[in-house]
């Protein structure tokens, strides 16, 4: 890890007069992949949105790769290298497969975006298959990898993702898994939230424990999957 990709520093956020989050701090470093976990309720998401532009942020800062970005816009946040894939809503189902991919690239120029699409579908062959479909009629873990796709078009040097294993077959969680940790061959820092911790701990490189808006732990995925009281509390026993 040569530097810090993603950092928060004492953030707080909430909705109106209903704060959730309480003096977070948070970072991912250059390359690496970083998992926060927690039950629910605890303000994993609301993290995620506060990291990305979508909740502005009460107190504190975020800074990406150094430059202090706290409570930007998210198409700000998207020209300043940082990506989103949300949980639900993260196609646009009526169009294809290849719009959607377009879509990712529009503020590229062509033949970059062109270029990248091509790259999208090596990395995601299934896509590739699948260029004339309907977003909306693709399997839960195909329309992963297309929300996946179009996030890295831009060439992003952080990606957050937002639980990648919601709606998809219990089968195919693991390939979801498998497909983000096989990003590190693209140099991108990815900040995780997932509900299923115990099976992508093994894909990650730290995690953060999140519970009732403020970090609880923060180790190795190495020894938070071998803590007896994480495993307890937090990953099913």
């Amino acid at each position: 890890m040569s530097g810090t990709a993603l950092q928060a520093q004492g953030l707080e956020a909430g909705y109106g007069a209903l704060q959730i989050l309480f003096g977070i701090d948070l970072t991912v470093g250059q390359g690496e992949h970083v998992l926060v976990f927690g039950p629910n309720g605890a303000g994993k998401s609301t993290l995620i949105k506060a990291l990305f532009g979508l909740v502005a942020p009460s107190a504190g800062q975020v800074t990406l790769a150094g430059r202090d970005v706290t409570g930007q816009a998210p198409e700000r946040m998207v020209g300043q290298g940082m990506a989103y894939v949300p949980q639900v809503s993260n196609v646009f189902g009526t169009m294809s497969v290849q719009e959607n991919l377009e879509i990712g690239g529009a503020s590229l120029p062509v033949a970059q975006r062109n270029r990248r699409i091509e790259e999208m579908v090596t990395l995601f062959p299934v896509l590739g298959d699948r260029r004339k479909q309907a977003a909306g009629t693709l399997s839960g873990g195909e329309r992963q990898m297309l929300a996946l796709a179009r996030a890295l078009i831009p060439e992003p040097s952080v990606l957050l993702l937002d639980e990648p294993s919601a709606g998809v077959a219990p089968k195919i969680v693991e390939e979801i898994f498998l497909l983000v940790s096989g990003l590190r061959q693209t140099g991108v820092s990815v900040l995780m939230i997932e509900q299923n911790a115990r099976q992508a701990l093994p894909h990650v490189d730290r995690g953060y424990v999140l519970e009732s808006g403020q970090v609880r732990m923060e180790d190795s995925a190495a020894a938070l999957r071998d803590s007896a009281e994480i495993a307890e509390l937090y990953l099913g026993g």
